[in-house]
């Protein structure tokens, strides 16, 4: 792994830069020539359809997977993660879909998990003050840290993973999903703590499938569709637009089948409306 610089990162620089990524597994080909950049202070959505290559490019950001070819620049310097410690080394966090908590511990034992200050004998009073502060700051709704993660909601367990991720301070975070299966109020809870990141100056990458908690948090749309580069949008794009770069229909045939959908709602509401009728 080569040396990146120390200290924190400055207002828009350019935190991580990808450039012809490709990943092989035998002969299926999962990530054809990637391109990306991310910068500080910026959430970037990576979207598509299952089997886009989203997960295969976070676990290469991840140290899990090794790039076949290509190169990754981390503040400027060229580096490689053979590990995901060596990731986290870096400055790069991951907080995947499956949040990998142990629910019959406490709030801070899981923040501090395999990080925790003086093991031999643990300090408990510094742990604990540097998770409030941690929650605090991401104005986490916990209601105590030494509460069991296994009585946190799925909003509240996701903001224990998140304040986890930070306790080492990184400079870029990746995000798995970090709505998916949640309530309307958790995941407003969970998209406010993403700008609360954001805030911070870090780099955030977000997958989503969900184009509305998108549309919420970030600033550039990346699209992959079978392993390549699709399309960057503004997260003011139209839906017509997105699912185009998304499945590789035509803006034509997107267009056609959403008129298709308004007609026969209407249709249906013509209907409802005439039985209703005495």
């Amino acid at each position: 792994m080569t040396d990146t610089p120390e200290g924190p990162v400055s207002a828009g620089e350019l935190v991580l830069s990808l450039r012809g990524i490709s990943k092989h597994f035998g002969a299926v080909s999962a990530l054809t020539d990637i391109d990306l950049d991310v910068h500080a202070g910026e959430v970037v959505a990576l979207v598509g359809d299952n089997g886009a290559g989203k997960s295969t490019l976070v676990k290469i950001l991840a140290g899990v997977h090794q790039p076949s070819s290509g190169t990754i620049t981390f503040r400027g310097k060229p580096v490689t993660m053979p590990d995901p410690s060596a990731a986290l080394t870096l400055g790069i966090a991951t907080v995947f879909q499956d949040l990998a908590l142990c629910e019959n511990l406490d709030v801070v034992a899981n923040i501090f998990l395999g990080n925790e200050l003086n093991p031999l004998q643990l300090d408990e009073v510094a742990m604990e003050i540097r998770a409030w502060t941690l929650l605090n700051e991401l104005s986490a709704r916990i209601p105590s840290v030494r509460e069991a993660v296994a009585s946190l909601s799925g909003g509240q367990r996701q903001t224990v993973a998140i304040a986890r991720s930070l306790l080492l301070e990184p400079k870029l975070i990746l995000l798995d999903e970090p709505t998916a299966a949640l309530g309307v109020a958790q995941t407003a809870e969970v998209l406010n703590l993403i700008d609360r990141v954001r805030d911070r100056g870090l780099a955030v990458v977000m997958i989503s499938h969900n184009m509305e908690d998108v549309r919420a948090v970030a600033d550039r749309i990346v699209v992959l569709r079978l392993g390549r580069n699709n399309g960057v949008f503004d997260p003011d794009a139209s839906n017509q637009e997105l699912v185009s770069a998304i499945t590789g229909a035509s803006n034509n045939a997107v267009s056609r089948r959403a008129e298709r959908r308004r007609a026969e709602r209407e249709q249906i509401g013509r209907g409802q409306t005439q039985e209703q009728r005495p």
